[in-house]
C-alpha cells in the first residue's frame, strides 16, 4: 500500500494444508474403501484427496487426470481437427484420433498466446499456423470442425483448401452430454501436451445462480478447448458410440 510518497509492502505469512481422507485415524478401513468405491473424477480428488478442486457443479465431474490423462499414444486409425476460433479471446486447435485400440484420444493442441505477443493473429495468419502445426504432427486430418459461427475463419480455411472443413454441430447440452458419455464410458483420454484443455477440463462449470432457475449453460470462461472438444466429440459421435458401451466395464 501506499504510504505517503513511499511505497509500504506488507508480507503476509500463508500456509496450506492438505489433509486426506486416510489421515483421519478415526475410520476404519473398511469405510475409506467404502468411500473410494463411491467417489469418481473432481469429487474423487476433493473428497478423497483433500484436493481442493471445484466439484460441485463441474460439467465433467467424471473427469480423472489418473484415469484420462496418458503419456504415450497408440497408432492412430483416424484424426480429426476441432477449432474454436478466436482473434480476441483464445483460439484453441486440437488434434483428435481414433486410436488402434478404438479409443478417442486428444492428441495434440494448438493455442497462439496473443498476450505474451501484444498482438491478434489475422484469419490468414491463423490458418498458415494451423496448417504448420499439421504439418509437425504429419497428420492430414479428415475432418476439421468449426464453431458455424466462425464464418470469416472458415472461409479462410475453404480459400486455403485446408483439409474437409465441416461446421461443428454446437447443440451445447447434447455436446456435453456426449463428452460425459466418452469420459465416464472410458472411451476418451487426454495426451498431457495438451495443456489448454487440461486446464479448462477441472473449471469448466455450471453457474449456480442459473442453475437453480433450470437453465444449463456452462459459464462462458475458459472454454475455449472445452468448446472444441465438444464440436468433435458430438459430431463424430456416429463413429465412436457403437463401441463406448463395451469399454464401460473396461476401464
Amino acid at each position: 500500500m501506499l504510504g505517503g510518497n513511499r511505497l509500504v509492502v506488507h508480507r503476509v505469512d500463508l500456509r496450506s494444508w492438505r489433509i486426506r481422507l486416510d489421515d483421519n485415524p478415526s475410520l476404519s478401513a473398511a469405510y475409506i474403501d467404502a468411500l473410494r468405491a463411491e467417489y469418481v473424477g473432481l469429487w474423487r480428488r476433493r473428497m478423497i484427496g483433500g484436493t481442493w478442486v471445484i466439484a460441485e457443479g463441474a460439467v465433467y465431474d467424471m473427469f480423472d487426470e489418473q484415469r484420462h490423462v496418458v503419456d504415450e499414444l497408440p497408432p492412430m486409425r483416424r484424426y480429426w481437427v476441432a477449432i474454436d476460433y478466436g482473434t480476441a479471446n483464445q483460439f484453441s486447435a486440437i488434434l483428435y484420433g481414433l486410436g488402434a485400440n478404438d479409443r478417442l484420444y486428444a492428441v495434440n493442441e494448438w493455442r497462439p498466446n496473443s498476450w505474451a505477443t501484444h498482438r491478434q493473429m489475422t484469419d490468414a495468419q491463423l490458418s498458415r499456423a494451423v496448417s504448420a502445426w499439421l504439418d509437425e504432427q504429419q497428420v492430414v486430418p479428415e475432418w476439421t470442425f468449426i464453431d458455424p459461427s466462425a464464418t470469416s475463419f472458415s472461409t479462410q480455411l475453404w480459400t486455403d483448401r485446408h483439409p474437409v472443413v465441416a461446421l461443428a454441430n454446437n447443440e451445447v447440452l447434447d455436446g456435453i452430454h456426449s463428452v460425459s458419455t466418452a469420459l465416464g464410458s472410458g472411451l476418451l483420454r487426454v495426451h498431457h501436451s495438451c495443456r489448454g484443455l487440461l486446464d479448462e477440463l477441472p473449471g469448466y462449470a455450471w453457474p449456480e445462480e442459473a442453475t437453480a432457475l433450470g437453465e444449463y449453460k456452462p459459464i462462458r470462461c475458459h472454454d475455449h478447448s472445452c468448446d472444441g472438444l465438444r464440436y468433435v466429440i458430438h459430431s463424430t459421435a456416429h463413429v465412436w458410440r457403437q463401441v463406448s458401451d463395451v469399454l464401460k466395464d473396461s476401464g
